[in-house]
């Protein structure tokens, strides 16, 4: 069965069989379901049996129904977007756990310190609750919350699907799970106003190679069409989203909606020195330095040069949607604060948006237990 067809079974008919795949993909995909939650066995004054899940799903759709979208071309909202910040991915918050995290005020902070979008990453296939494919209204809520603070804000907020590592290790499921996520997450915010963007999959590497995604992609930007028409929609190369990558990125020639991304680390062994997740040669690193050397320069230049000619030969506004330095190992500030200026520069100078990776954290540009910016890695990524 192929990618679309799946996608298509399940959304649209064949139930009972598209329902077996989709538990079993979503079980190997380690997702939770948790229709137990919301029973279907209810029934109103009349006797007609209620749907809960269905009601909280149709309720929170409503959120954005007096909303008003108006269409901003994807070159605009780059230069709108300017610097932004990454927040997401792993956070306990997400999970009701233990955390610093406090949406309202964290995120205008962030809007004080000088960033304008919010890149986060959503980890959505555990909150599929059914075997239909639907997102948890519970976690729908949570992502709203965010959504709202931004936007109160007046940051523009990007909402990255963030399996990235869950898809490499199983593109059976991911074939299934990605499609359904964006089913829900476009019609729940088909009526957000323009600064709400989506960005189909974070870094796709290993058996997603350039062959696959590019036929991936282009059955998900039909679906996010299907609702949301003129949304900008943000899409990065293979091999983790890697610049050496973007001629290889096939993306849908009449869709103009489109914003391109790369990230970039490099040299991964300075900016992953001690980085237990990156392999052993990079775990074992330590002292290696980062000083703008004018070979270091010459490097970073001609790499942003590429995706600034790429950018230009597709017609394609370019967004850096990570980079940053791992810092638990790397107790040199200064060489970290110029790596960071010198990206920052690089990818202002060619008329990209940015944003850091991350908040808080060993990356972190915050210092949530000290509850206080890390000053040298803000002042660097300051225009």
């Amino acid at each position: 069965m192929t990618y679309a067809l799946i996608n298509h079974v399940l959304r649209y008919g064949l139930a009972a069989g598209a329902a077996a795949v989709l538990a079993l993909s979503a079980q190997s995909a380690s997702a939770q379901f948790k229709g137990a939650d919301y029973p279907t066995d209810v029934k109103n004054s009349t006797g007609a049996e209620l749907d809960n899940l269905q009601d909280r799903i149709k309720g929170y759709n409503d959120l954005f129904k007096d909303a008003k979208f108006e269409e901003i071309s994807p070159e605009d909202q780059v230069a709108r977007m300017g610097a932004g910040i990454n927040w997401g991915a792993y956070d306990p918050w997400w999970e009701g756990g233990k955390s610093s995290f406090n949406p309202n005020k964290d995120i205008a902070r962030m809007k004080a310190a000088g960033f304008t979008t919010l890149r986060v990453p959503l980890m959505a296939f555990k909150h599929i609750v059914d075997t239909k494919g639907n997102l948890d209204p519970k976690y729908l809520d949570k992502i709203d919350t965010v959504v709202q603070a931004a936007i109160k804000n007046n940051m523009i907020v990007i909402l990255d699907e963030h399996d990235f590592d869950t898809c490499e290790k199983d593109t059976d499921a991911c074939a299934i799970l990605l499609p359904n996520i964006w089913y829900d997450l476009s019609e729940h915010y088909k009526n957000a106003p323009s600064n709400v963007i989506f960005e189909l999959l974070n870094e796709p590497h290993g058996k997603i190679d350039d062959q696959v995604w590019n036929d991936w992609l282009a059955g998900l930007v039909g679906i996010v069409r299907e609702t949301n028409p003129k949304r900008n929609i943000v899409i990065g190369p293979v091999q983790w989203n890697s610049i050496d990558q973007l001629d290889k990125l096939k993306l849908p020639a009449a869709d103009h909606h489109i914003i391109a991304t790369f990230h970039y680390y490099l040299p991964m062994e300075f900016t992953h020195q001690g980085a237990d997740w990156a392999g052993d040669a990079l775990k074992s690193l330590r002292g290696v330095r980062w000083t703008g050397t004018p070979e270091q320069l010459a490097k970073l230049n001609g790499d942003f040069d590429k995706a600034a000619a790429w950018g230009k030969a597709n017609n394609r506004p370019i967004f850096l949607g990570e980079y940053g330095t791992y810092g638990k190992f790397n107790d040199n500030m200064a060489d970290r604060a110029a790596w960071t200026h010198a990206v920052s520069k690089a990818a202002d100078g060619r008329g990209f948006a940015r944003a850091y990776w991350y908040y808080d954290g060993d990356f972190g540009a915050y210092d949530s237990v000290k509850g206080q910016w890390v000053q040298p890695i803000l002042d660097a990524l300051k225009k």
